[in-house]
């Protein structure tokens, strides 16, 4: 299992590029709606609260099995969020050339 500690810098590092990528459909991309860049900043934003809150909330689990499973979620649950707000920021492209 990894350090939480480089878990969180993935969890921000990947939150910064999601949140670098939109502001540049944002800022450069005409046509984009902005109130739809605006609300998905905002959704990276407490995506990345919500992630490292949950890392930091291990302490109590002394069975190394439930450790091992609570860490599996948090991953599969990271990458699910990642993809869809990747879909989404995708979506934002699209509705300019439509």
């Amino acid at each position: 299992m990894a350090k939480r500690r480089i878990l969180k810098k993935v969890i921000g590092g990947v939150a910064g590029d999601l949140f670098t990528e939109i502001l540049v459909y944002k800022m450069y991309i005409p046509g984009v709606d902005q109130e739809k860049a605006d609300g998905l900043m905002t959704r990276v934003l407490d995506m990345q609260d919500n992630f490292i809150a949950r890392i930091s909330h291990t302490d109590g689990k002394d069975n190394k099995a439930l450790v091992k499973a609570y860490y599996r979620k948090l991953r599969e649950d990271f990458e699910r969020e990642v993809d869809e707000i990747s879909a989404e920021i995708s979506a934002l492209n699209k509705q300019k050339e439509a």
